[in-house]
C-alpha cells in the first residue's frame, strides 16, 4: 500500500515536472517573441531615420565627420527612449569588418569587429535577420541586424541593435528553481500523507491478519477492535461476529460430541449386554429344544406302549371270548384260568405304572410349556426393551444430525427386528397355551385311562376271586365272563382314546419342537444383528472421540 502511494507520488512529481519544463519553454518562447517584436521595431525607426537624413553612413570616416556626430545621437536618443543594451553601425570597408557607430560614452569607431554568422546572413540576404539569444563576455543578448546600402546602392554593412536577454535564463532559473522546491515539497507532503493514509489503512488490516492467524492456530479468545466507520470498520464488525459464531459453533460442537461420546459408550455397554442376553437365551431356546425333543421321544415310547396294551387288552378279550365258550370245560381248565387271571393282574400293573409315568410326563410337559411361556415372556420384555432403546437412538441419532444417519438406519432395523421378535413370541405364547391346553386334555384322558385302568384291576381281582371259587360255581361263571368282556371292551376304547391322544401330544410336540428351533434362530440372528450394533456404537463412540480431540484444538472462552 506504503509503495503504490509512493509511486503515485513520484508519478505526479514527474508529471509536475513536464508540466514545469513545458511552461518554461513556451514562457521563453513568449519572452523572445516579444524581444523580437521589440526588436523590430526598434530597427524600423532607426531604419526609418537613416533613410530620412541626406547623410550615408557609408560616408563617415572619423568620429568628428558631421554624420557620424548626428547619428550616434539618434542612436543614443532611440537606446535611451526604448531601454536597449546597444544601437550600432557596423561596415565592411576596404575588406575589413568594423564598427562604424555605437552608442556608449566612448567612440569605437573604425575598431575592428568579427561579423557573426547572422550579420553575415543578413548582408548576404538583404533581409532583416533576428538572432537567437546568445551569451558572450558582455553578457546575455538578443540582437536583430538590417542590411545598409552605401550611395550607389551596395550592401556596405548592417544597423544593429543588441537587447539585454539575460532575464529570459534568469526566468527560466526562477521556474526551475520554484518547480524544483515545489516538487520537493509536494514529493514530502505526498510521502507524509501516504505514510498516514497508507498507515491509517495497514494498521487495521495488520490487526485483522493477527487476528485471522491465531483463528486459524484455534485461538478464538482473541478480539480485533477496529474503531472506523469506514469499509475496515465494517471489515472488522464482520470478522468479530464470524469468530463469535466460529466460536459458538465450537463449542455446541465440542458439547454435541461429548454428549454423543457418553451415549454411544452407554449405547455400546447396552448392546454388549443385550448380545449376551440374546446368546444366553438362545442357549435357553437349544436347552428347551433338546428337553421337548426328549419329551416327544418319551410320548412316542409312551403311545408304543399303549397300543402294545391295547393290543394285550384285545388278546384279552379274545381269551375272554374263548373262555366263555369254553365254559363248561372251565372245570378242567381253572388252573390255567387263574395263571392267566395273574399274568393279566401283572399286566394291569404294569398298564397302571405306564399310566402314571405317563401322567407325570403331561405334567413335566405342563411344567415345561409353563417354563416356555415365562422365557417367551421374557423374550417379549427383551423385545420390547429393544424396540424403546431403539427409538431412543433414532431420537440420539436425529440430533446429531447427518453424522448419524447410518445409526438411525441401524436403529430402525433393530426396531423392525425387536417388533418381529414381539410378534414370533406372541405367536410362540399362543402355541404354547394351545399346547398347555391339549396338555390339560391328555391328563384328563391319561386320568380316565388310569381310573379305567383301575376298574380293570377290580375286575381282575374279582376275576382271580372268581377263579378261586371256580370250584365252587361254574355256572356263575358264565354270567361273571359277559361282565368281563364288557368292562374289556371299556378298557380297549380308553385305551384307544389314551392313543390317539398320546399322537395328538406327540405331533404338538414336533411343532414346539419346530417353534423353538424358529425361536432359537430368530435370537441367533437377532444376536448376530446386535454385535453388528455393537460394533456400531463401537465406531460412533471412536468417531465422537476423534471429533471431541479435533475440537479441543481450539481454544474459547468458558
Amino acid at each position: 500500500m506504503t509503495s503504490s502511494m509512493l509511486a503515485m507520488v513520484l508519478l505526479i512529481c514527474a508529471v509536475f515536472a513536464g508540466v514545469e519544463v513545458f511552461i518554461s519553454q513556451k514562457l521563453a518562447k513568449q519572452l523572445e517573441d516579444q524581444f523580437a517584436i521589440r526588436l523590430e521595431t526598434n530597427i524600423l525607426e532607426m531604419k526609418s531615420y537613416l533613410d530620412s537624413i541626406p547623410e550615408n553612413a557609408a560616408e563617415i570616416n572619423s568620429i568628428s565627420h558631421p554624420a557620424y556626430i548626428k547619428i550616434k545621437e539618434r542612436l543614443e536618443q532611440i537606446k535611451h527612449d526604448n531601454v536597449l543594451e546597444n544601437v550600432f553601425i557596423l561596415g565592411r570597408l576596404q575588406d575589413r569588418e568594423q564598427i562604424i557607430v555605437l552608442t556608449g560614452d566612448e567612440d569605437y569607431y573604425g575598431s575592428d569587429f568579427t561579423f557573426s554568422p547572422d550579420i553575415n546572413q543578413a548582408m548576404e540576404s538583404g533581409q532583416t535577420t533576428v538572432s537567437a539569444i546568445y551569451e558572450d563576455g558582455f553578457g546575455v543578448h538578443k540582437s536583430i541586424f538590417i542590411p545598409l546600402l552605401d550611395s550607389s546602392g551596395q550592401t556596405f554593412g548592417i544597423a544593429g541593435i543588441d537587447i539585454n536577454a539575460s532575464v529570459v535564463p534568469q526566468v527560466k532559473a526562477d521556474i526551475f528553481w520554484i518547480t524544483t522546491i515545489i516538487m520537493i515539497a509536494v514529493a514530502i507532503v505526498g510521502s507524509l500523507v501516504a505514510y498516514l493514509i497508507s498507515r491509517s489503512i495497514t494498521k487495521p488490516v495488520i490487526a485483522l491478519m493477527h487476528g485471522a492467524e491465531k483463528v486459524a492456530a484455534g485461538d478464538l479468545t482473541q478480539r480485533v477492535e477496529i474503531k472506523r466507520n469506514d469499509e475496515l470498520g465494517k471489515l472488522g464488525e464482520a470478522f468479530g461476529v464470524m469468530r463469535r459464531n466460529l466460536e459458538k459453533l465450537i463449542a455446541q460442537i465440542s458439547q454435541s460430541s461429548a454428549t454423543v461420546s457418553g451415549t454411544s459408550e452407554q449405547l455400546y455397554h447396552a448392546a454388549n449386554d443385550m448380545s449376551a442376553s440374546s446368546q444366553q437365551v438362545a442357549t435357553s431356546m437349544n436347552s428347551m429344544n433338546e428337553g421337548v425333543a426328549d419329551v416327544a421321544a418319551s410320548i412316542a415310547d409312551s403311545t408304543a406302549s399303549i397300543v402294545e396294551v391295547n393290543a394285550d387288552l384285545t388278546r384279552v378279550t379274545a381269551e375272554v371270548k374263548i373262555m366263555q365258550e369254553m365254559a363248561n370245560a372251565v372245570a378242567g381248565q381253572s388252573e390255567d384260568g387263574q395263571q392267566l387271571v395273574e399274568k393279566t393282574l401283572g399286566q394291569m400293573n404294569a398298564i397302571q405304572q405306564e399310566m402314571e409315568q405317563s401322567q407325570e410326563a403331561a405334567t413335566q410337559l405342563g411344567s415345561r410349556s409353563r417354563e416356555i411361556g415365562e422365557i417367551i415372556h421374557i423374550i417379549t420384555e427383551i423385545a420390547d426393551q429393544t424396540n424403546l432403546l431403539a427409538l431412543n437412538a433414532s431420537i440420539e441419532a436425529a440430533r446429531v444430525g447427518e453424522q448419524g444417519r447410518g445409526f438411525a438406519v441401524v436403529a430402525g432395523e433393530v426396531k423392525k427386528l425387536a417388533e418381529q421378535s414381539s410378534h414370533a413370541a406372541g405367536s410362540i405364547s399362543e402355541l404354547i397355551s394351545s399346547t398347555q391346553h391339549e396338555s390339560k386334555r391328555v391328563l384328563q384322558s391319561i386320568a380316565q385311562g388310569n381310573q379305567a385302568v383301575q376298574t380293570g384291576q377290580v375286575w381282575i381281582h374279582k376275576m382271580f376271586d372268581n377263579f378261586n371259587v371256580i370250584f365252587n360255581g361254574v355256572s356263575s361263571f358264565s354270567s361273571q365272563m359277559d361282565d368281563l368282556k364288557l368292562a374289556l371292551d371299556k378298557a380297549d376304547s380308553s385305551f384307544e382314546m389314551i392313543s390317539n391322544a398320546m399322537q395328538k401330544i406327540s405331533g404338538v410336540t414336533e411343532e414346539q419342537t419346530a417353534g423353538y428351533e424358529e425361536v432359537a434362530a430368530a435370537v441367533e440372528e437377532q444376536s448376530a444383528t446386535m454385535q453388528q450394533m455393537t460394533a456400531s456404537f463401537r465406531n460412533l463412540s471412536q468417531m465422537a472421540a476423534e471429533l471431541q480431540q479435533s475440537v479441543q484444538s481450539f481454544t474459547i472462552r468458558q
